[in-house]
């Protein structure tokens, strides 16, 4: 069966998370592509993952952590769908129904997600919502989509559709620039999908990579 949509997802140990998230997934039709790339996760990540037996699943484990943006570039490179969404694993699925068909009604014309972000005019985070906004916004790395057609326009050289200068924070911000730099359109949809958030965030010294990558952002975008 061709596959119509690759869903990459990072991971950094919080198994319960990955298992239900997977669980939700793996009700959707078998033409639905689902990769998890696993950052070194130190806890039953690699041992339950290994063993699941699944045409549509692939499971990549790094030695070290690498981080969310290198991880999803990782599994963009191993996609075989026409479309791609990056997803967390930090999510559960309302409704137990095909939710990716309203994701791949527009993936053609523009990057997609639920929930959009938005700066105000010195670069500093306002707010997110679960609808369009206008000024300095970006659609949240949490859930997006587009297909490869949109996403390789993005491609920074070597496979760069997510910029590695900013490995955890502010790397959806910035795919949401270069799209309205490049006129892509980016695009809020509804889907039945929750995000609990800060899950992978929480093992890791956030204050550092918050403060380093706003510094780049700033460097880059700043006026």
């Amino acid at each position: 069966m061709n596959k119509t949509l690759s869903i990459v997802i990072p991971v950094y140990n919080k198994f319960a998370f990955t298992k239900s998230c997977l669980n939700d997934l793996f009700k959707l039709p078998d033409n639905i592509e689902i990769i998890v790339i696993d950052n070194n996760s130190s806890d039953d990540t690699k041992t339950e993952l290994s063993k699941i037996d699944k045409l549509n699943f692939k499971y990549i484990r790094n030695e070290e952590n690498i981080y969310h943006s290198k991880a999803c570039n990782q599994g963009y490179a191993l996609a075989s769908a026409p479309n791609v969404l990056f997803l967390n694993n930090d999510i559960r699925v309302k409704e137990n129904k095909d939710w990716t068909l309203e994701i791949l009604k527009y993936c053609d014309d523009a990057i997609v997600g639920p929930t959009m972000g938005l700066l105000d005019n010195n670069l500093n985070f306002i707010k997110e919502q679960n609808k369009e906004l206008i000024g300095n916004s970006y659609l949240s790395g949490w859930c997006i989509a587009s297909s490869k057609k949109n996403w390789d326009k993005l491609d920074l050289g070597n496979g760069q559709i997510w910029n590695e200068e900013f490995p955890f924070y502010y790397n959806d911000t910035d795919i949401g620039f270069r799209c309205k730099k490049a006129n892509i359109k980016l695009k809020v949809i509804s889907i039945p999908v929750v995000h609990f958030g800060k899950v992978s965030a929480a093992q890791l010294n956030v204050h550092k990579l918050y403060t380093d990558a706003r510094k780049v952002f700033i460097k880059k975008w700043g006026k």
